[in-house]
């Protein structure tokens, strides 16, 4: 029974190392003619495709699978691609970029910031980036990309602010501007149909998205947005408007 039961363990390993070599000798000997990309959107396919080598075809010769891989996922704004031998010398390349949150504006240069919170290079030819933008966050070295700052509080921050207004209201989320987080003083945010600010202060951003949500659905479209300098939001609950070179004498209290 032992006997029989190493042999069927045996014939599975020799299967499984057949298999394997088998494979790794079709990807290193095959014949490439044509390189075909899919899955770009922030990048058109020719940007990648010069990135990792793979327009001059007289280089074919050389690559393997693992090759093109290598080169494609080494681009800034991949995350991880498929690459597939389709037969007849066809090789196909389903890229899967990462998943950019806002647009880092600092000391005059962009930056992208994705959802994990690493920094991006923010590379010409860049495409379909109509995100918010954070600027003035707070930081001790000069931007490192490629970089991830999880541990930056400002930025983490704004990145709390972003995605409490897209759970609150994808609308709300699509006028929004930009988050100043001024250098670790008070946050200011700006919507896109409003020339004013929005202030908000430090502490309880959650809060207080939810008071601005409530404010941009009271103030959408009336002619009280014309005259207002700024909105804050700043005291306990209350909400005062800024009017022209006045404080608002009312409150409002949510």
């Amino acid at each position: 029974m032992i006997g029989r039961v190493l042999s069927i363990l045996l014939l599975v390993i020799l299967s499984g190392l057949i298999f394997y070599i088998g494979i790794t000798y079709n990807n290193n000997n095959i014949i490439i003619n044509t390189i075909t990309i899919n899955g770009n959107y922030h990048l058109t396919k020719e940007d990648y495709m010069n990135f990792a080598n793979l327009i001059d075809k007289t280089g074919y010769k050389y690559l393997s699978l693992q090759i093109i891989k290598d080169r494609i996922e080494k681009h800034p704004y991949v995350d991880k691609a498929d690459v597939r031998y389709e037969g007849s010398g066809k090789v196909t390349i389903k890229i899967y970029e990462k998943t950019f949150e806002a647009i880092l504006l600092d000391n005059q240069k962009q930056y992208l910031v994705t959802d994990k919170l690493e920094i991006l290079p923010f590379l010409s030819g860049t495409k379909n980036v109509d995100y918010p933008i954070i600027s003035n966050i707070y930081k001790k070295d000069s931007i490192k990309v490629m970089t991830f700052y999880k541990q930056n509080y400002d930025l983490l921050t704004a990145s709390k602010i972003l995605s409490g207004i897209k759970f609150i209201s994808e609308e709300l989320y699509g006028e929004l501007s930009l988050i100043d987080m001024n250098y670790g003083n008070d946050v200011m945010i700006y919507v896109s149909l409003y020339d004013y600010p929005v202030i908000i202060g430090r502490g309880n951003e959650i809060k207080k998205i939810v008071y601005l949500y409530n404010l941009w659905n009271y103030l959408k479209g009336k002619e009280i947005n014309n005259f207002m300098n700024y909105v804050d939001l700043r005291y306990n609950g209350h909400i005062y408007l800024g009017i022209q070179d006045s404080l608002f004498v009312g409150e409002q209290k949510l």
